[in-house]
């Protein structure tokens, strides 16, 4: 655990999921040791890698003092960070920061500028700053909740209305799952993530079960940090593309028709506006 603690801040866990990259990880555990935050402990979640992944970091969580979790299948993002989550409330952490070992971080003060402003917001349940591509685009926030008009013949107009807030602290209606701070407390009240979902979707259906309990989500530009992802489909091996698009429908799916009540006529049209436009951008 931490050594130096200061124990007037919530305590917070943050939580790394690993398939593969043990290195990223590695690498991202010794820049949080930057982080002008004391009280946290880190998490790492092995998420079934296929390579020595795991051996490599039980070996490293003494030595980085850290909390180490082989999972025994890979059971995608949701249901391998939920085991973060539940170990948080488990423990009594007030916080749980979800953070993806592709991620750099750019602001030392996030985690302590993040829950300094949720901490003025009762109904703010999970919290996300502001995310830099790759490319050093802004990932424009997703101010309101989606109708099927902003998914489909209304999808540039509603992009276009989300980047005129890139730099506006607001209530928001999901943010990136690559970095978000979560109310422990409150994830446990609506059970965690949909672990339905293997990849992609997650924090639509989030968003969903927070608002049944009266919870929102809140965009923080105050801070950033960079998500080292590619946007396109360009680095991505052929191989493995038909099935990233087959497990984006599945996630799309459940979201509409479970969690929004689209039928299927307006289902099938939102995949279609999805599909041309993830065409055009290669």
């Amino acid at each position: 655990m931490n050594e130096k603690v200061n124990q007037k801040q919530p305590r917070v866990l943050v939580v790394i999921l690993n398939y593969r990259t043990y290195e990223l990880t590695l690498e991202l555990i010794k820049k949080l040791k930057n982080l002008s935050y004391d009280n946290y402990d880190v998490m790492v979640v092995d998420n079934c890698s296929p390579n020595e992944s795991a051996e490599v970091l039980e070996k490293k969580s003494k030595e980085l003092n850290l909390i180490f979790y082989a999972n025994k299948k890979n059971a995608g993002y949701a249901a391998g960070n939920n085991i973060g989550i539940r170990y948080a409330y488990e423990h009594g952490y007030a916080y749980t920061w979800i953070l993806n070992n592709d991620v750099i971080i750019l602001s030392q003060n996030v985690l302590l500028h993040m829950i300094e402003t949720i901490q003025k917001h009762k109904d703010v349940a999970v919290i996300g700053p502001k995310i830099i591509t790759r490319d050093n685009a802004v990932c424009a926030p997703y101010c309101r909740r989606p109708t099927f008009r902003s998914l489909t013949y209304g999808i540039v107009a509603e992009r276009n209305y989300r980047r005129r807030f890139n730099d506006t602290p607001r209530k928001a209606y999901r943010v990136y799952g690559c970095c978000m701070l979560l109310d422990t407390e409150k994830m446990h009240e609506v059970d965690y993530m949909d672990e339905r979902t293997f990849l992609y979707g997650e924090e639509d259906i989030l968003a969903e079960r927070l608002l049944k309990k009266g919870y929102v989500a809140y965009y923080d530009p105050g801070v950033s940090v960079k998500h080292n992802e590619s946007s396109t489909m360009k680095t991505v091996p052929k191989d493995k593309q038909k099935s990233i698009i087959e497990t984006r429908d599945k996630s799309r799916e459940l979201y509409l028709k479970e969690y929004r009540g689209f039928n299927s006529t307006q289902i099938g049209m939102v995949k279609f506006v999805a599909d041309a436009i993830a065409r055009i951008r290669g």
